[in-house]
């Protein structure tokens, strides 16, 4: 990684973005003092059924977000939950995998959402261990079954499609044919400065 410096020889800011389910360890580039780091959990798929009194999408991810010092070198451990493939034929979908940031003394969790059972959408998943801690959005039943959304981050998803980056949840689809909506990925984001 390249870093040019910024005025007063400190570096310009860093928006350093993982997504798709990975996990590793991040380290600090030299001249930056503090990072905002940001959670989404992954998406809920919405399940597949003959009948619309038991089609309903999954639930959004969870969200956490949290600032603190750093200096050149500091390491975090990270987990970005992956995506979650839409449901056949009656089936019900997947639940979300969570992500997560783990620091030296704070640990950053983001649940995934979960899918819907019976007549009820999956619910959200929640953040922890951040200075802001956000569920995701249960996704909805019926017809037009939508998948939840994760807050500051991927949108609703249409009636049966696939949920939006990041870690929103797929739509429920009524049994004809393909798949009901996947599970977005869920992501972590260093903003340095």
């Amino acid at each position: 990684m390249c870093v040019v410096a910024g005025s007063g020889g400190k570096p310009p800011p860093l928006i350093v973005t993982f997504d798709f389910g990975t996990s590793a360890v991040y380290t600090i580039p030299s001249g930056y003092t503090l990072c905002t780091l940001e959670c989404w959990g992954g998406g809920a798929s919405g399940n597949m059924n003959t009948t619309v009194s038991t089609l309903n999408g999954g639930g959004g991810g969870g969200y956490s977000k949290k600032t603190t010092p750093v200096t050149g070198g500091d390491t975090f451990t990270y987990t970005v939950a992956p995506g979650r493939i839409g449901a056949a034929v009656n089936s019900s979908g997947a639940n979300g995998a969570q992500s997560s940031v783990t620091g030296t003394a704070f640990s950053l969790t983001s649940a995934g959402g979960r899918s819907g059972s019976g007549s009820s959408g999956g619910a959200g998943g929640a953040g922890s261990g951040g200075d802001t801690n956000l569920s995701g959005s249960a996704g909805t039943a019926g017809t037009a079954s939508t998948g939840g959304a994760s807050p500051n981050g991927g949108a609703t998803s249409a009636p049966g499609g696939n949920g939006n980056l990041p870690g929103g949840g797929g739509g429920g689809l009524i049994t004809g044919g393909g798949t009901s909506g996947s599970g977005a990925s869920g992501r972590v984001r260093f903003a340095l400065t």
